[in-house]
């Protein structure tokens, strides 16, 4: 498995980021990586997911919730090309002294396409998580 790993500190509580977090209604707001999930942030849920990355058009996918501690951390694991490419997505999130969080927002991808996507690909993912990372830090400090 091949893992693009970002982070970000965020000055809010787990809690807080968490609600953020978890309300995907909300993304198409602020969100500029993940831009619309449709479904609930439960374990085993299965969700829609439109995601942007940079300049590339839309992706669409359908993935499944499979680590969710309330708080702690959200992820999910999707399939692309007929399963020639697959993703698992988390974010963790660890609590900090004074009250501030270590926001951690990664993807790990495996499959047969996995180097070669990558290879064309890791540049964009890793700006675009950064993006998404500096867009939820603003909207829970602004609370």
């Amino acid at each position: 498995m091949n893992t693009v790993r970002t982070g970000i500190v965020i000055d809010a509580p787990p809690e807080r980021v968490w609600t953020a977090l978890v309300g995907f209604s909300d993304y198409v707001a602020w969100n500029p990586c993940l831009r619309r999930i449709d479904g609930e942030a439960t374990a085993d849920a299965t969700l829609h997911i439109t995601i942007r990355l940079a300049w590339l058009p839309p992706i669409r996918f359908t993935a499944k919730i499979d680590r969710f501690s309330r708080n702690e951390i959200l992820g999910w694991r999707g399939v692309l090309f007929l399963g020639l490419l697959h993703g698992r997505h988390w974010f963790e999130l660890q609590p900090l002294d004074a009250g501030k969080t270590l926001f951690i927002h990664a993807e790990s991808f495996g499959g047969a396409l996995s180097s070669p996507f990558l290879a064309l690909f890791s540049g964009v993912i890793r700006t675009s998580y950064e993006a998404m990372n500096r867009a939820l830090k603003t909207k829970v400090e602004q609370k």
